[in-house]
C-alpha cells in the first residue's frame, strides 16, 4: 500500500469513519465508508489536499 493511500485511510480513521471499500477511479481515490462516499485526488499536487480532505471527512462523520 502506497504512502498516500495509508494517509488516506489515517485520515478517515482520525474523523472516525470506517472505511469498507478502497477503489480506484481514472484520477481519483474512492473510499467507501459506513457513512457515505470520499473522493480523494489521487496526484495531490497542492498543498492544501489533507486539510480540505481532513475537512470534508469531518462533515461526513458529523452527518
Amino acid at each position: 500500500m502506497s504512502k498516500y493511500k495509508r494517509e488516506c485511510l489515517r485520515l478517515c480513521e482520525q474523523a472516525g469513519l470506517d472505511v469498507a471499500c478502497v477503489e480506484h477511479r481514472s484520477r481519483h481515490l474512492a473510499m467507501h465508508t459506513t457513512k457515505g462516499l470520499l473522493i480523494f485526488p489521487s496526484t495531490p499536487s497542492d498543498y492544501r489536499w489533507r486539510m480540505n480532505m481532513r475537512a470534508q471527512a469531518r462533515r461526513l462523520a458529523r452527518s
